[in-house]
C-alpha cells in the first residue's frame, strides 16, 4: 500500500489519495485513518465511485458507475443505494424515483 497526503498524530487526516495492495486507488478526504468526506474510489475492475463517505462507506450524495455503462446517481447509507437516485443503463433505459 501506498498513501501520499496528510497526516495528524499519526493517522490519516485531510487530504490524501491511497494506493491498494489490489491496485484499487481512493482520493479524497480522511479523518483518523477513515475515508471520511468527500473522495473518489476506483476499483481494480473498473467501478468507480465519487461522492460523500462515512466510516470508510458510501454514505450521503454520490455517482456509482460501472465498467459495462450502468450509473447510479443518488442517495447511498451505509454502503447501500436508499433514497431517491437515478439509474441509468447503456441502452438508454431510466429508473429515476
Amino acid at each position: 500500500m501506498k498513501y501520499v497526503g496528510s497526516w495528524l498524530n499519526g493517522y490519516k487526516h485531510g487530504s490524501g489519495k491511497q494506493i491498494f495492495e489490489d491496485s484499487a486507488t481512493y482520493e479524497g478526504e480522511w479523518i483518523e485513518d477513515l475515508i471520511e468526506g468527500y473522495g473518489t474510489y476506483i476499483w481494480n475492475d473498473g467501478r468507480e465511485y465519487s461522492g460523500l463517505w462515512a466510516s470508510n462507506k458510501l454514505h450521503g450524495q454520490g455517482i456509482f458507475k460501472w465498467g459495462d455503462g450502468r450509473i447510479y446517481t443518488g442517495d447511498f447509507v451505509q454502503d447501500v443505494k436508499e433514497g431517491d437516485g437515478k439509474y441509468e443503463w447503456p441502452d438508454g433505459k431510466i429508473y429515476d424515483g
